[in-house]
């Protein structure tokens, strides 16, 4: 009977100390879940810190597509230098004669001029004058020029010639060779015709034949 009792006591204590056993084991798992959400959050934190490469390199790319500050030096350009009326300067070759009409003499002559035209009649007017007493000009200062014409390599001077102006034949013969030389040395003067008071005379001065036109 004794035994018994003892045995039911024994199998109560085991109960109670059971039941106390499955109450803390079922508390216990709480901890885990929180440990996974520090975890998550400690995850999550270097998605927030972390930069996007995409847009690094948009801001890369935008960096070095900024366009350089543009110059403020004005810049020339061609049709400027062509409208800008600037003169041109040429040194040619002017033919003279001396105190005894001994064949011609060349002198070097520096002209300066706004169009071709213009180089045409600066180097008729350098005919007329040498600088130099021992070179004798063909060409006479009175004689004036109407009109000068370059139409497709044909030159065309127009003059008047006073009687003053008027030489012998042998002037007459060199003072045409003067102004054929003279201005055929520009590459664009194919052919030279001389009128005098617009019209084409069979002989200049009176003594020797001139062509109309005169070629090189």
């Amino acid at each position: 009977m004794n035994k018994k009792i003892v045995i039911a006591g024994l199998l109560t204590l085991f109960a109670i100390a059971g039941a106390g056993c499955a109450s803390k084991q079922t508390s216990a798992p709480a901890t885990p879940s929180q440990e996974t959400q520090t975890s998550n959050a400690q995850n999550s934190t270097p998605e927030q810190t972390t930069p996007d490469p995409s847009a690094q390199s948009a801001e890369n790319n935008g960096a070095s597509q900024t366009p350089a500050s543009p110059s403020t030096e004005p810049t020339k350009t061609k049709t400027d230098t062509e409208n800008s009326g600037d003169r041109q300067t040429q040194q040619i070759t002017v033919y003279y004669t001396d105190t005894q009409e001994n064949g011609l003499k060349e002198q070097k002559k520096e002209i300066t001029y706004p169009s071709e035209l213009e180089k045409l009649q600066k180097a008729f007017e350098a005919l007329q004058k040498s600088g130099d007493s021992a070179l004798i000009p063909l060409w006479s200062e009175k004689i004036s020029v109407h009109k000068i014409k370059l139409d497709n390599g044909a030159l065309t001077f127009d003059i008047s010639l006073p009687d003053e102006a008027r030489l012998g034949a042998g002037g007459e013969e060199l003072a045409i060779d003067a102004l054929k030389k003279t201005m055929f040395q520009f590459k664009e003067v194919k052919t030279l015709d001389l009128l005098v008071d617009g019209q084409s005379l069979e002989s200049l001065m009176g003594h020797v034949d001139l062509d109309h036109p005169m070629s090189r």
